[in-house]
């Protein structure tokens, strides 16, 4: 009876959730549902570049995307856009996981996930297609863009097989081609243009099963989720119990102390060995780093006192401000080249250990303000001395060039006087001359050791940087593959136990693995029967064919 549907679901769940939990404690927490949302929510989940904010767009009647909330998320819900679609549901556009293989799809009622029509769906999105299918029932495929693809049908048809033979459960999951860039295009058309564009955009009988999955079915929804996750985590008590038996029905005799032997010296050379390639390898990175860095400095130095020698004074003026900012870009790019070199060391490291998704995220310290290079220090008063002596010695060639006129015989004292003008004259002309020319040299002296001091300073200043990173580094990541080689150390000593036990009493250990996998199958079917029940009921209760659609924008006025 439909009536008794929801009393079986409950028992259900609550026999699993403990049978779960005495077979394996661990998966029971990692299996604990999430609270179900206040009201039914479907997420728009996919690989990057496939549409979702436009799709979403297209879906309201919007001609942009709805503003994003503080944790970068699109929350559409019908409190914030009257769209009759939002009155029984709320459509969602999670932000970007740091891990591209994971989509968040926890806590939402259903999915919607996003292909394109340009290719067929990669093995990445496969297998978060398949991580997400773990923790959400109901799942519902939008193929977009296929108003740019004339073969999107073939995309189509291989996209289905690829879901059919990936995740088998959703092989009958719906498809619906659409086109967002139709829908858009219509609200500029007129009426009789508008209506084709949006029957062939295939928006409304997306928005007609979204409707009939999800909205009034909130309950029962988040009941098939629970359910969902409960099934995943049995089947995985399942899968490792049966891994215990293949153990333990490995031969016995040589073949067994060998693989003992095997598993023992794999266990004393884990930590040694990846110790010692992960301080080899962020040894080689810390000398590539200086070296590079040790580059960069010195040929910015060749630079800036080639444009010294080269500048007039309003050049030099200006050479402290363009050096600023050419550190500020050489910092920038340092800092850059570093994390990626470390986040690839990372992975490197790690990759045989830690799945991609829970590698450390790694961030460069910030340079802070102000700016790295210091502001030049006023010139010492050894080169004002020099401006001035350069003064007076403009004055004595004056004088001397002069002698030869002192020397005529015609009235000393008259022709003196008469030349006490042009004596000044040219006597401050040189001066002049001399001072600039002193007073150019100077300030070129002055730039170029200012320019070696700075430099020197900001590599420093760089050094410090990459060292400090480079230490929350090393700490980081040697905790983290601490904890990973605990992790295997762990799986080798069940390993051993279990060769050990198998030694001392196989067939006790090999009938204990057996009950726990059949116990765990038997929750499984359990789960995936109700689920399919579940399905059924969903899939014989219909809404109306004139469900609501977002009320078509009015052309614009011409």
């Amino acid at each position: 009876m439909t009536s008794d549907i929801p009393a079986e679901v409950a028992r259900t769940r609550e026999a699993l959730t403990t049978l779960l939990a005495r077979l394996d404690p661990d998966a029971a927490d990692r299996a604990a549902a999430p609270p179900p949302p206040a009201r039914p929510t479907v997420v728009l989940v996919g690989a990057p570049g496939r549409g979702r904010g436009e799709l979403l767009a297209a879906l309201l009647g919007l001609d942009t995307v709805p503003t994003h909330d503080p944790d970068g998320a699109v929350r559409s819900t019908y409190e914030r856009l009257p769209v009759p679609l939002l009155e029984e549901l709320d459509l969602v556009v999670p932000p970007r996981p740091a891990d591209p293989g994971t989509w968040p799809v926890d806590g939402a009622t259903a999915a919607l996930v996003l292909a394109d029509a340009a290719a067929p769906l990669g093995i990445e999105e496969l297998d978060a297609l398949a991580r997400a299918a773990d923790r959400v029932d109901t799942v519902v495929f939008a193929l977009t863009r296929t108003e740019a693809h004339r073969g999107w049908r073939t995309v189509l048809e291989a996209d289905r097989a690829l879901v059919a033979g990936h995740v088998p459960r959703l092989a009958d999951a719906p498809w619906f081609p659409v086109a967002a860039a139709l829908a858009q295009r219509a609200a500029r058309a007129d009426a009789a243009a508008a209506e084709a564009l949006r029957r062939r955009s295939g928006l409304a009988a997306l928005q007609r099963e979204l409707h009939r999955l999800v909205a009034r079915r909130r309950r029962m929804l988040a009941e098939a989720n629970a359910l969902r996750l409960l099934a995943g985590a049995l089947d995985g008590v399942a899968a490792r119990a049966e891994a215990t038996r293949a153990a333990l029905r490995a031969p016995a005799g040589g073949d067994l102390a060998r693989r003992r032997d095997e598993l023992l010296a794999a266990r004393s050379a884990l930590r040694r060995d990846h110790h010692t390639r992960w301080r080899a390898d962020l040894a080689a990175a810390r000398v590539a780093t200086t070296d590079d860095l040790a580059a960069r400095v010195r040929a910015l130095g060749v630079a800036v006192r080639a444009r010294i020698d080269d500048a007039d004074r309003a050049g030099l003026a200006a050479i402290p401000r363009e050096l600023a900012g050419e550190v500020e870009t050489l910092a920038a790019e340092v800092v850059a080249g570093l994390g990626a070199r470390l986040q690839a060391l990372v992975a490197a490291t790690l990759a045989d250990l830690v799945p991609a998704g829970e590698l450390p995220a790694l961030r460069v310290a910030d340079l802070g303000e102000p700016a790295l290079v210091p502001a030049p220090r006023t010139r010492p008063a050894e080169d004002r001395l020099l401006v001035v002596a350069g003064a007076s010695g403009g004055l004595g060639l004056s004088r001397l060039a002069l002698l030869p006129l002192l020397a005529v015989p015609i009235a000393p004292a008259a022709l003196g006087v008469a030349l006490v003008p042009v004596s000044v004259g040219l006597g401050l002309g040189a001066a002049g001359w001399v001072a600039r020319a002193r007073r150019l040299a100077a300030d070129r002296a002055h730039l170029r050791q200012w320019s070696v001091e700075a430099l020197a300073e900001v590599r420093g200043d760089l050094e410090r940087v990459l060292a400090d990173a480079l230490i929350a580094t090393e700490r980081e990541v040697t905790l983290a593959l601490d904890a990973a080689l605990e992790d295997r150390a762990r799986d080798l000593d069940d390993a051993l136990a279990a060769v050990r036990h198998a030694g001392a009493d196989r067939a006790e250990a090999d009938r204990a693995a057996a009950r726990t996998a059949g116990e765990a199958r038997e929750g499984r079917d359990r789960a995936e029967t109700l689920l399919r029940r579940l399905a059924e009921l969903r899939d014989r209760v219909d809404v109306p064919a004139d469900v609501p659609e977002p009320h078509p924008r009015p052309a614009p006025a011409t």
